[in-house]
């Protein structure tokens, strides 16, 4: 019998960690802090959200050196999977494009499928659609 418990304990003290960690949801993508690296434009993106609004600070990839003011939006979830995005022009520096982008709504962002800690998330606007994966760092 102390046998079969102290085998039972050391596999459950040797088995993955993977196995015992906990599947986020679109939850957990609500608040916290988050990475999206975009290899086509070589930009990297830190992105905080909490209580409806998103903060994103933009990076050159190649340099690591901030290359733009930081960004603020509001988030209107729709629900767990899907949310508005519009860009707080209190905050942030804005031109006529980011002013049309919000008359028409904001980007529609929806959450499409998660994997580990992070999240591919496709977002549209106007017709024009394109994914983004965003990983959770906190």
């Amino acid at each position: 019998m102390k046998f079969l418990i102290l085998f039972t304990s050391v596999l459950l003290l040797t088995t993955p960690k993977e196995i015992f960690a906990e599947k986020l949801s679109c939850r957990d993508f609500k608040n916290g802090k988050f990475i999206l690296v975009n290899k086509k434009t070589n930009k990297k993106y830190l992105i905080q959200k909490s209580k409806g609004l998103q903060k994103e600070e933009a990076f050159d990839l190649s340099t690591n050196k901030k290359i733009q003011k930081d960004r603020y939006y509001k988030i209107f979830w729709k629900s767990d999977c899907q949310f508005t995005l519009l860009l707080d022009l209190t905050k942030s520096p804005y031109d006529e494009t980011d002013k049309y982008i919000n008359s028409h709504g904001g980007y529609l962002c929806t959450i499409k499928k998660i994997e580990g800690k992070c999240a591919i998330i496709e977002t549209q606007f106007e017709g024009d659609v394109f994914a983004s994966e965003i990983c959770k760092t906190q």
